[in-house]
């Protein structure tokens, strides 16, 4: 009960310190990064220090999920969109079951021009567009980081997300990462092949090619055992879908993400070339969630595949129903960083439900 009670009330703290921080930091000029990078900074220092503990929440034992040989304490996961290692501490803290490191690729890059991320309003209640360009310190500099103690400790499942312009870039990426993973003690690794992003320049990425994919898939195979996830976009195609899936059960220890970010145009939700760098971008927040359960429910009665249902994923009730239309597992982005709190809560709900 004492535990229901502190998640509220940080929740509550949570919300009103965001909003506060977004109207002073990023109101004028209008760019979210802005309070996105305050944020981060202040976390860090908190969870540098012993007041971490207060965010700690236990997970209860009966809510566990299973992918394969990789076991989640809670069936809800922090989806591919940072790399910050406080922020994915600080989730883990409040009770993620697992995470998924951002997309790296082969080089490094800093992503598109800025403004490039805005709060915004769509379909009654806050939602994010994004046209990062997935900035990224590139694979030598993952391959030398991504083993972080801090992480490591909690013993939880880590995805480890994969992008390139080229099959021959994926493969590379993978590779270097593969050597160190194969080498690592801690065995809960898990890949993710990011082959949908919304903000690149031609529009073009690897679910437009069936047969490239099906190549790196079976190359990663026949270099490691661990769990394949591929990521989709909400906006792709039924037979686009199907095809993926078949490639996948033909692979074997795969997994399917319904999805990723959806893609829309700037001015259709109010910004334009000041307030925003590109045309369009990806959104993200609740708005998502109907899409996200209809494609669960297509694959599910289609596949026997395991799902990840990703995309406007924002409180209990949603987190229920795609577990009970067939997904096994739950990714979050938005919502993590709106109000983290809503973990502990939604995990107490989903315990009392067994």
């Amino acid at each position: 009960m004492l535990s229901k009670i502190r998640a509220k009330i940080l929740s509550l703290k949570f919300k009103i310190i965001r909003r506060s921080v977004i109207s002073i930091v990023a109101s004028w000029p209008k760019d979210l990064e802005r309070a996105i990078i305050l944020g981060d900074s202040l976390n860090h220092i908190l969870m540098s220090t012993p007041f971490k503990y207060f965010f700690k929440f236990k997970i209860p034992k009966n809510i566990h999920t299973e992918l394969y040989d990789l076991i989640f304490p809670s069936p809800i996961i922090a989806a591919s969109f940072k790399d910050d290692i406080s922020s994915l501490v600080q989730w883990q803290l409040v009770g993620l079951g697992g995470i998924t490191y951002k997309t790296v690729l082969k080089t490094p890059s800093d992503g598109n021009n800025r403004p490039r991320i805005q709060e915004i309003k769509y379909d009654g209640g806050y939602g994010l567009i994004n046209s990062l360009g997935l900035p990224t310190k590139g694979v030598e500099y993952f391959v030398n980081n991504f083993e972080n103690s801090k992480l490591l400790s909690f013993n939880r499942p880590i995805g480890i997300s994969i992008g390139g312009n080229s099959i021959g870039e994926y493969l590379d990426v993978f590779n270097q990462v593969n050597s160190k993973v194969s080498q690592s003690i801690f065995d809960q690794f898990f890949y993710e092949l990011n082959i949908s992003c919304p903000n690149t320049d031609d529009g073009k990425c690897l679910s437009d090619d069936m047969k490239g994919l099906k190549t790196l898939l079976t190359k990663m195979r026949s270099s490691c055992s661990n769990v394949i996830v591929v990521k989709v976009s909400p906006d792709s195609s039924e037979q686009n879908m199907f095809e993926i899936c078949d490639t996948l059960d033909t692979v074997g220890k795969c997994a399917i993400n319904l999805g990723n970010t959806k893609y829309i145009t700037a001015t259709s939700v109010g910004l334009n070339k000041k307030t925003f760098s590109r045309d369009g971008g990806g959104l993200s927040g609740k708005g998502l969630f109907n899409i996200t359960l209809k494609n669960v429910e297509l694959i599910a009665s289609n596949f026997d595949i395991p799902i990840i249902a990703t995309g406007g994923i924002s409180n209990y009730e949603n987190v229920s129903l795609a577990l009970k239309k067939g997904a096994t597992l739950v990714g979050m982005a938005s919502q993590l960083v709106i109000d983290p709190f809503q973990i502990p809560q939604i995990n107490s709900k989903l315990s009392d439900e067994k």
